[in-house]
């Protein structure tokens, strides 16, 4: 329990807290391309390769004291002029002692970035369970961004006793759905060809402008299903597709790792009190089964006490499978260079209020 007990454990070994204290830190870069994930799916050698195709830098890192060692993705993009701003996702792991973890990791990571470079944000992994008190973090460099980079509140589903004992925890919502849904809808794997995605993609802008999120763009969308299994590593990126009549109507695409599975993206046609996003979750719920993972992740729902109020509407849908309410510390910036940070936050929050002045539908992954 925080607060209580002297040794924190992490996933990656042995303690690294110990009576309150944060042993020397090493920092060492390594080649991102043979970065193995080792939990989040946004920590991993295949969300390198993403990233570094929208403008990102991918930068990746063995940091180690005189306990353990582990590896970490950071990410670097200009986004002033002179200015660049360094981004962690998911990691890491949180504890009694993470605001000083992150403070000696900034530290030993400002050796290692570019000088320009003037902040170091963290977006740290999913800790709370159905509890929305989570660990805000202070001191003369820590901030808390306005709005987080990635949702702050999920719905995560334990998959460890398989998919049949996952479907058993189905609220009676989705199961009426699924019951209707799957006597119309047939749900398979895109087989790669070039007319289904170009019907997929369509849907999906179709439901952003119905439903008010900026959708992705289709060169995107490409490169996360054009990279499945051919990054040397641990992360599949899978696109499926429900069809009425063998006549494409909705699609998701999920990320398969060895630990979990992750809904990123969604789109659907609306029929009368019939939708196929039921038919679409299971099935990607029995693949991460098949696959074992020990978790599938809904992956977006509002957050901690009103915060993330564009996720409005998602979160019946998502608990309908069963699963938990998790919620995170929002996105944490550590300053360098406080100047610089002050115009970039004050951009970032007009940009983000534009994007997400309208809220989702039940159903429906905004983008992230």
């Amino acid at each position: 329990p925080r607060g209580i007990s002297w040794t924190v454990w992490g996933p990656w070994g042995p303690p690294l807290f110990h009576k309150g204290k944060v042993e020397a830190m090493v920092v060492r870069l390594i080649d991102y391309k043979k970065f193995v994930c080792a939990g989040s799916v946004m920590q991993s050698s295949y969300w390198a390769a993403v990233k570094h195709g929208t403008g990102w830098k991918p930068y990746a890192f063995e940091v180690e004291d005189e306990e353990r060692q582990f590896s970490l993705l950071v990410l670097v993009k200009q986004v002033l002029p002179f200015w660049q701003l360094a981004y962690i996702p998911f990691a890491p792991e949180q504890s009694s002692q993470t605001g000083e973890l992150l403070k000696q990791l900034a530290k030993a990571l400002r050796k290692k970035l570019p000088s320009s470079v003037f902040a170091l944000r963290y977006d740290l992994p999913f800790d709370e369970v159905n509890d929305q008190n989570v660990m805000l973090y202070n001191g003369p460099r820590f901030r808390t961004c306005r709005e987080s980079v990635q949702p702050e509140g999920t719905v995560r589903i334990d998959l460890h006793w398989g998919y049949q004992a996952v479907t058993k925890g189905y609220r009676d919502r989705a199961k009426r759905a699924l019951r209707k849904a799957s006597q119309v809808f047939e749900v398979g794997l895109w087989g790669g060809d070039g007319a289904s995605f170009k019907r997929w993609y369509e849907i999906y802008l179709e439901t952003a402008k119905r439903d008010g999120f900026s959708p992705r763009s289709e060169k995107y969308i490409k490169a996360l299903l054009s990279l499945d299994g051919k990054v040397a590593g641990d992360v599949e990126c899978k696109l499926l597709l429900a069809a009425e009549k063998r006549k494409i109507v909705g699609g998701i695409i999920v990320l398969f790792s060895k630990f979990e599975a992750v809904y990123l993206y969604g789109a659907s046609l609306r029929f009368d009190s019939l939708s196929c996003a039921h038919v679409l979750q299971d099935y990607a719920i029995r693949m991460a089964c098949e696959k074992g993972c020990a978790i599938y992740d809904l992956y977006g729902i509002p957050g901690p006490k009103g915060r993330g109020s564009h996720l409005a509407g998602l979160e019946v849908f998502k608990l309908s499978f069963g699963g938990q309410a998790y919620y995170r510390t929002p996105s944490t910036d550590y300053v360098y260079a406080f100047i610089p940070w002050k115009i970039y936050a004050v951009s970032e929050y007009i940009r983000y209020h534009l994007k997400r002045r309208v809220k989702p539908q039940e159903g429906v992954q905004p983008n992230s």
